[in-house]
């Protein structure tokens, strides 16, 4: 009988332990997922990564890969997503979600400017995907990037390659809408009515309808703003923030000049760049707005960017910080000042008022932190001092100790040199260095049998800053302790990545002196503040916070520089030669950098206060 028992307990233990570990590969996927939706991007694909390295087998390995790609396509690494995408098809190729893959890849190459690329791939999801969702949006993006960003060499280009009758359908349906822009509209009805007749059912039939049934466009009053605020969950709180806080603003003024009825119309958007150039493309025909502000994503604020140069419609952007965005056209102007503006100022900061001659820095490889560091590292060099050593994470980075084991020992070598030089100015290059590595040896000599020391055990004092550029304020739970636990003795140095009192606070015995800067900061305790508090509560509602003083000071500025009757062109040169203004939270000034804000603050944490320094 217990052998009996034994045969089938062995025989039960495979099946048992294959459910158990797919129930754990369904535990993380869930985890991964749930961290997805939440906006939580690194810490989604640490998780996905690691399933493919625990299941390569799994029963989730294909929907993994598409997550994994969606996550990189979300944290803006387009490289790493457009490889899970190319070696999905190459391993995967009759998976069930192919189509979600090139349309993934679309949305990838669309944000890497290769337009071709983008539309051949929507066009595959609509020749061969099974669902109607998927295959509408498809053909929405192709639409929108074949009318906004691909000439018409380029379009007929794609027309000899792809002579199917969908894709021939809406050349046609292209073609139309440019002749109507370009004032031949009699002749783009023909056009589109012929194409009606010939193929009713056509899967861009609607579009067709559509542009048949729009009227001609109107002589407009212009005299209203277009806000483009956003549909997507993660965003959707700050965009309206903002909006709660220009409509107090145009309040203000209303009150003050009852005879002008400028007005504030808002306009929500799909989260896409797609979706929010056909919102705006449409509201300019159907309200001639004198200008638009928003959105919060920086993807669409680029294409929007475009959008405006071709338009010649002046376009405020709130929050992105993205540099030469307004390089695009001469008609966007940028509240948030870029990468650019932050680092040069940050570095000015060292050099002229820190006197800082030797920096560390340590910053993520992607084109914000890359940007920032080039130009702090100018702005120091211009100054005197030099960037003794350059350290980079990935955006999915926990662990910091290499890059702070490397600061440390640079700054520990430095330390030794010029303590050496002092005694003994003779000495050359490798003397130094032999006499270090002597000293060295002799610093981890064991001070009792077994007890190594360890090299935090001893400050390093050779460096005057350390620069950390962070993303995200959930980057200092990882940072600040690893900093204090390294002894580098140097004054921390952040961009406004920083900008969280409450983890501040929590962190203060590893922060205390650091100095960060931000573009937007208010004082919760100045009467100013307090003044306006109680007005905004009693009409809107609510309580301001940070994003309704950024909408507030966004629409106050605008509105500062607008004057009833005057014309885009009138007011794009109000905007661009605007005198300096100060704002609740934000400060504007365009005398730096052409239509980019210049205007920073420095903070610094103290015995756990946050202080203002300039």
């Amino acid at each position: 009988m217990k052998k009996l028992y034994l045969v089938l307990c062995l025989g039960l233990l495979p099946g048992m332990l294959l459910t158990a570990r797919a129930q754990s590969e369904q535990e993380n996927f869930d985890r991964a997922l749930n961290a997805y939706q939440q906006g939580k991007y690194p810490e989604a694909e640490i998780i996905f990564l690691q399933m493919l390295q625990n299941y390569p087998n799994g029963r989730l390995t294909t929907a993994t890969r598409l997550m994994l790609g969606k996550s990189y396509y979300k944290l803006s690494d387009y490289s790493k997503a457009e490889v899970v995408c190319r070696y999905f098809f190459s391993k995967h190729s009759d998976s069930a979600y192919l189509d979600d893959v090139h349309h993934l890849l679309g949305n990838i190459l669309f944000k890497q400017r290769n337009y071709n690329g983008a539309v051949e791939e929507w066009l595959w999801v609509i020749q061969h995907s099974k669902d109607p969702r998927l295959k509408r949006t498809s053909g929405e993006y192709i639409y929108k990037t074949m009318e906004h960003f691909l000439t018409r060499r380029q379009i007929e280009d794609l027309q000899r390659k792809y002579p199917d009758n969908v894709f021939q359908g809406l050349v046609t349906i292209v073609l139309a809408k440019k002749m109507m822009e370009q004032g031949s509209r009699e002749e783009a009805q023909n056009l589109l009515r012929s194409f009606l007749r010939e193929q009713p059912n056509h899967f861009y039939a609607d579009e067709a309808r559509k542009l048949l049934g729009t009227p001609a466009a109107v002589s407009a009053s212009r005299n209203g703003f277009v806000y483009l605020k956003t549909l997507d969950p993660e965003t959707k709180p700050i965009a309206a923030d903002l909006e709660l806080g220009m409509r107090y603003a145009l309040l203000e003024y209303q009150l003050r000049n009852p005879n002008d009825r400028v007005e504030l119309q808002t306009v929500e958007i799909e989260p896409s760049v797609i979706g929010a150039v056909s919102a705006a493309t449409r509201v300019l025909v159907d309200s001639d707005p004198l200008c638009l502000l928003g959105p919060v994503d920086s993807d669409q604020c680029a294409s929007l960017a475009v959008i405006s140069r071709y338009e010649k419609r002046p376009y405020i952007v709130p929050l992105s910080s993205q540099t030469g965005l307004t390089e695009l056209s001469p008609y966007t102007f940028q509240i948030n000042p870029d990468a650019r503006t932050k680092g040069r100022f940050l570095g000015n900061y060292a050099a002229a008022e820190m006197g800082a001659r030797r920096v560390a820095v340590l910053a993520p490889v992607n084109d914000y932190g890359e940007t920032f560091v080039q130009n702090f590292v100018e702005e120091v060099q211009a100054g005197g001092g030099e960037v003794v050593t350059t350290q980079w994470y990935y955006e999915s980075t926990q662990d910091f100790s290499r890059q702070f084991r490397a600061i440390w020992r640079e700054s520990h070598y430095l330390a030794f040199s010029d303590s050496m030089m002092r005694q003994f100015p003779n000495l050359t290059p490798n003397q130094v260095k032999s006499r270090y590595r002597a000293y060295t040896d002799s610093l981890y000599q064991p001070n009792a049998v077994g007890v190594r020391p360890d090299s935090a055990d001893f400050p390093a004092a050779g460096i005057d800053a350390v620069l950390i550029v962070i993303r995200s304020s959930q980057f200092i739970q990882y940072i600040a302790p690893q900093f204090a636990f390294n002894n580098i003795r140097a004054t921390l140095l952040g961009n406004e990545g920083w900008n969280d009192s409450a983890q501040l606070r929590k962190f203060k015995d590893h922060l205390d002196g650091m100095v960060y800067i931000t573009a937007g900061y208010f004082d919760p305790n100045a009467s100013d503040y307090r003044v306006f508090m109680n007005r905004f509560r009693t009409e809107m509602k609510a309580t301001p916070e940070l994003y309704h003083l950024l909408g507030y000071d966004v629409m106050k500025w605008l509105l500062s520089n607008y004057r009833p009757g005057m014309t885009t062109e009138q007011l794009r040169n109000s905007l661009e030669n605007t005198e300096p203004y100060q704002g609740i939270l934000e400060n504007i000034d365009f005398s730096t950098t052409p239509r980019v804000n210049s205007k920073l603050t420095l903070l610094k944490v103290s015995l756990g206060q946050i202080v203002k320094l300039n």
